[in-house]
């Protein structure tokens, strides 16, 4: 797995690389003062992040899409007719939600039935043989990304474009919203539900009622703060006026590394489909 997204990496720099090279070139053909467009741009949109995770990892299967909100701002340098640099700052939302029965990690309850469960034969619960409930589980982590694309465009008074480079995030923010009313259970299949000894610790048991996992969680500490990977956009602009037009911007995004700092939780890359709605301006 590794390998294969090193070499994914390797080919998409590769590419930009011989892009930017070509657009030099392309550059030094020109007669000086022809292409020094300066554009300037900002722009809203919707976005549908995920996360995802190749390993068979017990606390990042089964997370489906969540919607959020991107805004940013586009700075476009003309080269040559044909290509551009697009330099962005973008604040993005991204995450996963997942529902069902899923593993809890060591918390409270369970420090305190490892207080009895080894004694009677059970092995202690921890996040590698963890607890389950059936509850609603969402991350929701919040970005400052910044692109540095290579836009292709065609077309004048009505264009279309293609873009594609790198992007670097930092984290902002990130918690984890959980919600519902659940027993806990001491297996996957939740086929053994928790028990509790009466008093002094002897029999007999009593099965652990439904207790509330409604809560937000500060998982800030427990993720990498900086993450790097790749857009591919492809767009749309009318032009207003000989300064200004309107655009729309579709693309794809995914980190090359995962988010994680503890691999016990997990390896997940985060992804996106972003649409936004944007205005620009020719300042040069």
């Amino acid at each position: 797995m590794k390998t294969k997204k090193s070499i994914t990496t390797f080919l998409f720099f590769s590419i930009l690389f011989s892009t930017i090279g070509i657009a030099q070139n392309e550059e030094s053909t020109k007669d000086d003062g022809t292409n020094n467009q300066i554009k300037i741009g900002i722009k809203a949109g919707y976005s549908l992040g995920k996360l995802e995770d190749s390993s068979d990892n017990i606390y990042t299967q089964d997370y489906e899409s969540v919607s959020g909100f991107d805004i940013g701002f586009t700075f476009e340098f003309k080269i040559t007719d044909l290509i551009s640099m697009q330099p962005e700052i973008n604040y993005t939302q991204r995450g996963g939600k997942r529902t069902g029965l899923q593993p809890v990690g060591e918390n409270e309850l369970s420090n305190q039935l490892n207080m009895f469960l080894p004694l009677i034969g059970f092995p202690a619960i921890n996040n590698e043989n963890p607890l389950y409930a059936t509850f609603e589980s969402e991350s929701e982590l919040q970005y400052l990304e910044v692109p540095a694309l290579v836009k292709f465009g065609w077309g004048d008074d009505f264009s279309f474009s293609v873009a594609i480079g790198p992007y670097v995030g930092m984290l902002l923010k990130a918690t984890q919203k959980t919600s519902g009313e659940s027993q806990f259970y001491l297996d996957a299949d939740g086929a053994n539900p928790v028990f509790i000894p009466g008093p002094n610790g002897l029999p007999p048991y009593t099965v652990l009622p439904a207790q509330s996992l409604d809560a937000d969680t500060n998982i800030k500490d427990d993720l990498k703060t900086v993450n790097f990977g790749g857009i591919f956009a492809l767009g749309a602009s009318k032009s207003l006026s000989d300064k200004s037009e309107l655009f729309i911007d579709a693309r794809i995004s995914y980190s090359f590394n995962s988010i994680q700092i503890n691999d016990d939780f997990g390896k997940s890359n985060i992804g996106g489909v972003i649409f936004s709605l944007g205005y620009a301006y020719s300042i040069q």
